[in-house]
């Protein structure tokens, strides 16, 4: 394993570059096709100029919930058409799939990689390790536009370093709001007035609110349960219990500051077991669905959309799925489902825990012959994100260049979101949604695009009553930013690479989490198996998943 905390990045994109390419003796490698770190020395350089005669480059992709202009595919369309008018850039895709991370595995394998490509975390550190992609270190550093620099860095790098390896930076992350993994409580607000309660602002409010959705059964169902909850419940945002863990003050599958200023992980700190406690009375009394442990999000959904559920913990977009099923049907709006910010549950003020905002990242092979092509691609599509015209809105709403809310977007090969979009989404939406000003949203596309789908939705069309939960006043955006005006963001304190043990050992672990927590709330465990647990995952891998943890986190505030 090639030694994982050499050198250390430092606050900013820009000034790590800088020290890097001081000090470092390792560059990309340089043939007599491609001599652009060259070029980029030059006085009149343009990191944006044209190909010509066209370059080729290849990459792979998956089709699912793309959508095309009549007559297009994703081999042949106006996004693509126009880098290669724009840019000078052909893109051809190698292969294209469903099954797009099982069709990966076989390229890595055989070595038959294109020359850019979407990868996770993991994949991504099996190809650094086998030497297969390009250090992008000194091609961000005089290839990114200025704005691209800025769209990388505004959260001081630290998206960045997930992708950094021995000082160099070797994929582009695909940018997000890191605060979109924030969770809220969703509740039925119209089963609040049948039972007549207040919305909640402790987590003894939400208890009690649960016990009368159960015992007075606002839905007229057999059987109605507190919240929906699926067998992936530790946090994947869609009928998880991220938010109650939170109201507790436990953050599972995240690093957090202990008491002695060291990283420890959220799963075996000490607040998880009131937690465990509390969910597993709530079982014996019937609140939780008895067969939550086999069942997914969209199983679990069949509860909600029959009117057996009236409550929820989830990401900002449950709307989308699986609530917009459960509250829209036969082209009706029966359910009337709002969210609400976390509670805690005693006087201090809950935090919703974050990840790094990072799932997925560019990387480029090294045997690309043009992977400063790769950096002019993102930073065309860091232009069209903040300053669209009419010239390039080709790439966000394909040839009719009308915003058709197709999601047409998709077909670009590399996509990123700011890392604040939803934050200001947030402030900018309520606003211009009661005042009816659409002049009040600046110019980030996917931002109007949000607004437009409210207008139809207010004007009957019921397929956008999802985004009229996020956007409008009050809704999970405006609640996302009352968080992060509150100081009420838990941010994961790990964002670095991928550690060794992490690779080795992190599945196993998570899954004998998931066990324990399981069986303690099911009551097929007494609440102090947990203390075992804990004795057991350090055993595992988990003390020495600490530990290098740790040292990087030495490292990085050195």
């Amino acid at each position: 394993m090639k030694l994982f905390f050499k050198n250390v990045l430092l606050a900013t994109l820009v000034s790590m570059l800088v020290v890097v390419t001081a000090c470092s003796s390792a560059s990309p490698d340089k043939t007599e096709e491609n001599n652009s770190l060259d070029q980029a020395d030059a006085a009149d350089f343009n990191p944006m100029s044209k190909y010509d005669p066209p370059i080729e480059l290849t990459t792979v992709r998956s089709i699912s919930n793309i959508k095309f202009d009549e007559g297009e595919t994703i081999d042949k369309n106006a996004v693509y058409d126009a880098y290669e008018k724009d840019l000078g850039i052909r893109i051809k895709n190698q292969w294209v799939a469903e099954k797009y991370s099982e069709k990966l595995k076989i390229s890595i394998a055989s070595n038959d990689i294109p020359d850019f490509f979407r990868v996770s975390a993991a994949e991504m550190n099996q190809l650094y390790e086998a030497d297969m992609i390009m250090d992008m270190t000194e091609y961000f550093d005089k290839y990114a536009t200025e704005a691209t620099k800025k769209w990388f860095t505004l959260d001081g790098g630290r998206q960045l370093s997930t992708a950094t390896f021995d000082g160099r930076l070797m994929a582009i992350p695909a940018t997000d709001n890191p605060y979109n993994s924030s969770n809220y409580l969703w509740i039925r607000k119209d089963w609040l007035e049948k039972v007549g309660l207040p919305k909640p602002s402790t987590m003894q409010d939400v208890i009690k609110i649960a016990e009368a959705f159960a015992k007075q059964n606002p839905g007229g169902a057999d059987k109605t349960y507190a919240f929906a909850l699926n067998s992936d419940f530790i946090a994947n945002g869609a009928y998880d219990l991220q938010g109650f863990f939170n109201g507790y003050h436990a953050y599972p599958n995240y690093w957090v500051k202990d008491s002695n200023g060291k990283l420890s992980f959220g799963s075996i700190m000490p607040e998880m077991k009131p937690a465990l406690k509390q969910l597993q009375d709530m079982y014996k009394a019937g609140l939780i669905d008895p067969e939550f442990a086999v069942k997914d999000a969209d199983k679990e959904n069949e509860l909600v959309v029959n009117n057996q559920i009236g409550m929820a913990y989830g990401a900002f977009w449950l709307s989308i799925w699986p609530l917009q099923s459960a509250a829209v049907q036969n082209d009706k709006l029966v359910q009337d489902w709002e969210a609400y910010p976390i509670v805690s549950a005693d006087d201090k003020p809950a935090k919703s825990s974050t990840n790094i905002g990072v799932s997925s990242y560019i990387a480029v092979s090294k045997k690309s012959k043009n992977p400063e092509a790769v950096m002019k691609i993102i930073n065309k599509w860091v232009e069209v994100q903040t300053d669209l015209n009419d010239s390039n809105k080709v790439y966000m709403f394909g040839k009719s260049g009308v915003d058709k809310s197709a999601l047409l977007w998709k077909i670009n090969p590399t996509t990123f979101f700011a890392q604040d979009e939803n934050l200001y989404a947030g402030q900018l939406l309520p606003k211009a949604i009661e005042a009816k000003d659409p002049s009040l949203l600046g110019t980030n596309p996917e931002v109007r695009s949000r607004y437009n789908r409210v207008q139809d939705y207010l004007k009957g069309d019921l397929f956008n009553w999802n985004e009229w939960a996020i956007s409008k006043p009050g809704g999970s955006f405006a609640i996302m930013d009352q968080y992060n005006q509150e100081g009420r963001f838990q941010v994961d304190e790990f964002y670095g690479p991928l550690t060794p043990s992490m690779i080795d050992k992190k599945g196993i672990l998570n899954e004998k989490t998931k066990e324990i927590f399981t069986k303690i709330i099911m009551d097929k465990a007494s609440v102090d198996e947990f203390d075992k647990f804990v004795e057991e995952w350090k055993k595992l891998g988990g003390e020495q998943m600490t530990n290098e943890v740790n040292e990087w986190y030495e490292q990085v505030n050195k």
